[in-house]
């Protein structure tokens, strides 16, 4: 049931999904996942500190949002057919770093667009609770 709807996910969403019921449904559509677990984070610095870990950005990344950006721009998706990112724990960026996290926002936006554009589904799930942004509901 739950790969139905992340197959129909597109941009960026929030749910209340359980992350563990997320992954597996990206594993059963055959899809890329990236968790993100922000939870501890309240910086943009560990905010890029952890993306680059988690989607294994290349050396030369500048740990800046241009650089951001461009990686996940030219992220290699390995011949896959959708990517699922699964952000839990993003209120707390979201809450400490409202400027920075509507920058993550639309950066995360930019990149689902161009994955769009060359054929690959997905999207950015925020899971969980936290404050109003302007986000709509997977589903």
């Amino acid at each position: 049931m739950r790969a139905r709807l992340l197959a129909r996910l597109r941009g960026v969403r929030r749910t209340d999904a359980p992350v563990d019921e997320l992954e597996s449904a990206a594993d059963d559509l055959g899809w890329r996942c990236v968790v993100l677990d922000s939870s501890e984070l309240e910086t943009k610095e560990a905010f890029l500190e952890l993306c680059a870990e988690s989607f294994a950005l290349p050396e030369w990344f500048g740990m800046n949002w241009d650089a951001f950006e461009e990686c996940l721009g030219d992220l290699d998706l390995g011949g896959v057919d959708g990517v699922a990112v699964i952000w839990s724990g993003w209120a707390e960026l979201a809450e400490a770093a409202p400027q920075e996290f509507a920058i993550a926002l639309d950066i995360f936006a930019s990149a689902v667009r161009g994955w769009h554009r060359d054929g690959v589904d997905g999207g950015v799930l925020l899971v969980g609770e936290g404050p109003d942004v302007e986000v709509d509901e997977l589903g």
